[in-house]
């Protein structure tokens, strides 16, 4: 692990047995958070290679307010492949403050939490591997779990 992300393996709600098991790196850098066609292009063969597969599926977080005090945050998905560049492009903009998911073209979407964090925990431990736009957008992270 490098850089800010120390902790991140902490806060994403693994239990110790699997949280000994996690790796996480910064994949790619995106310097001043600008989601330029090479590096989209670079995360796409990542993609591939991580995923066997030239789609997948993206999910990303809105939040439409506030019900009984409490911020709810709703996720969408939608599947791309580099067809979809200007989309992602647009959609990382957009998210500025929040995280992307990129996960398996065959991702099912029936998480049980409402926690962001959570959810990325139940998405690397269920799938094994995953890739994170970080809340900055300055970086995508790898994360999996060792056998």
């Amino acid at each position: 692990m490098v850089g800010s992300w120390d902790g991140f393996l902490d806060v994403i709600g693994l239990n110790k047995d699997i949280r000994q098991k996690a790796d996480l790196r910064v994949l790619i850098k995106f310097p001043l958070a600008e989601p330029k066609t090479d590096l989209l292009l670079c995360l796409f063969d990542y993609i591939t290679g991580i995923y066997g597969s030239e789609k997948c599926t993206i999910l990303w977080w809105y939040e439409p307010g506030c019900i009984n005090g409490k911020n709810i945050s709703n996720p969408y998905t939608k599947m791309i492949s580099k067809d979809d560049l200007i989309y992602l492009q647009g959609l990382w903009e957009r998210t500025a403050g929040d995280y992307i998911l990129f996960l398996p073209e065959e991702f099912q979407g029936e998480i049980d939490t409402i926690d962001e964090e959570d959810f990325i925990g139940i998405c690397l431990t269920k799938y094994t591997k995953l890739l994170l736009k970080t809340p900055d957008a300055n970086e995508v992270l790898y994360l999996r779990l060792n056998s």
